[in-house]
């Protein structure tokens, strides 16, 4: 994008339920004009950030990240400010960092207008983030066959799923959730979903070889996971006979150890699901705490026919059917109302079209922010979030970061420092290593 491109930047948000207003265009010579409104006018929050947006714009990153954490102390809950950051963070390849922006954010103001386009910056990073980790992995290859694991990772694959192929994609659904309730164990890192899935798909493997215990030792490999989980699910036809999950996990030198299978009839997939989860943690050698057993047990789906559609929305969201996943996770929400994931995954996808097509704007598009601005109020708010515990390397006063918007620009991004996710007692979900990210998925 030149420093001529035009910035869409709303002046302000209408109420939830009614129309916005028709965002006024933002440019990079505008800047000294808003500098100087912006020192008239100190309370101004949504001129900071339309300030923010034209130094974005700009390539001036490092002044528009302050210029919007600015503003962000007068207006907390405005989605603007994360959306200049984790685009600025974006351009310069930091795409962890962006993800713990938008991901933040979204887990502090689950309900604040335009979350929806926060979730769907997150997915579009995230699956950014998973394309270039598995072009790199893949490009050193024989590097990294040479390295140790980072410690206590786990990844789990696809699960198999065999027998009725009315239920294929079960094999998301069930990766995820197993990935969930792993993540409850609070000395296990988990690799996402999306970003196993990615690496998968460049390897160009079948069903059948992502089955043998060697690719599993080769993907941990490549993601420098100690340990994988392979899973597979044996579901007959309806009603003919019993379904069947077994799950072993996969050592980085490729030895295996099975779990005991867990048995039933199809209704009680989800039980059998937890009973698997119990087997792969003693596996894993880890004496879960009772408090640890219960969450497990606790949360998660509770509905078979919203899990299944949820997998399938997950399969629509993969494959970028943006509009099926909507449908897939509007019919997982409407069959169990409290399966809050679901709800929040169909904001994400119904909003990520205009964003992906917007992808040169740093702040996306107005039309995203508002696409389900009213149904947030819907999402029960999320425990956790780092938004509140960021801190700037040197906190400007509201007058030096305008000030220093008007000198010349860096080049460079400012640095955020952040409290250390387990000193501030909240889940990590970052890691980077040796250039490869890897991003772990924690429950909140």
């Amino acid at each position: 994008m030149t420093t001529t491109r035009l910035l869409l930047f709303p002046l302000a948000f209408a109420g939830a339920c009614a129309p916005a207003p028709k965002p006024a265009a933002v440019a990079p010579p505008e800047i000294p004009a808003l500098i100087a409104q912006a020192q008239r006018e100190p309370r101004n929050a949504a001129l900071r950030f339309r300030l923010a947006a034209a130094l974005a714009a700009a390539r001036r990153c490092d002044t528009a990240v302050t210029v919007a954490h600015t503003a962000q102390l007068l207006e907390p809950d405005n989605v603007r400010g994360p959306l200049v950051v984790g685009w600025c963070q974006e351009q310069g390849g930091r795409y962890d960092a962006a993800i713990a922006t938008y991901s933040d954010f979204a887990a502090q103001h689950p309900t604040a207008r335009g979350v929806a386009a926060l979730r769907a910056k997150a997915q579009l990073a995230l699956r950014a983030s998973a394309e270039r980790t598995a072009q790199q992995a893949l490009a050193r290859e024989a590097e990294l066959a040479q390295q140790p694991p980072q410690s206590a990772t786990v990844a789990v694959l696809p699960v198999l799923v065999s027998g009725d192929s009315t239920y294929q994609p079960l094999s998301r659904g069930l990766a995820e959730l197993i990935t969930t309730d792993l993540a409850y164990i609070r000395t296990l890192r988990l690799l996402e979903r999306l970003q196993i899935g990615v690496l998968l798909a460049e390897l160009k493997l079948g069903a059948s070889d992502r089955a043998d215990p060697a690719t599993a030792a080769r993907v941990g490999k490549l993601l420098r996971v100690e340990r994988m989980v392979q899973g597979v699910a044996t579901i007959p036809p309806a009603g003919t006979g019993s379904v069947q999950l077994t799950a072993s996990v996969v050592s980085g030198s490729g030895v295996v150890r099975p779990v005991a299978p867990a048995t039933g009839p199809f209704p009680r997939l989800l039980a059998l699901e937890k009973q698997v989860v119990f087997g792969l943690a003693a596996q894993l050698g880890i004496q879960l705490t009772e408090a640890e057993r219960q969450r497990i047990l606790k949360e998660g789906p509770r509905n078979l026919a919203a899990f299944l559609a949820y997998s399938r929305g997950l399969e629509a969201m993969d494959g970028g059917d943006y509009a099926g996943a909507v449908r897939r996770f509007g019919e997982a929400t409407r069959a169990d109302p409290s399966f809050r994931t679901a709800a929040q995954d169909r904001q994400a996808a119904a909003a990520a079209p205009a964003l992906r097509q917007a992808g040169a704007d740093p702040l996306g598009s107005l039309a995203a922010v508002d696409a389900l601005g009213e149904a947030a109020a819907a999402v029960q708010p999320a425990t956790g979030g780092l938004l509140s515990a960021g801190t700037l390397d040197v906190v400007p006063t509201a007058g030096d970061a305008i000030a220093q918007a008007g000198g010349a620009a860096t080049g460079t991004t400012t640095t955020i420092r952040r409290l250390v996710p387990e000193t501030a007692g909240l889940p990590s979900i970052i890691s980077v290593t040796n250039g490869i990210t890897i991003i772990f998925k924690r429950p909140p």
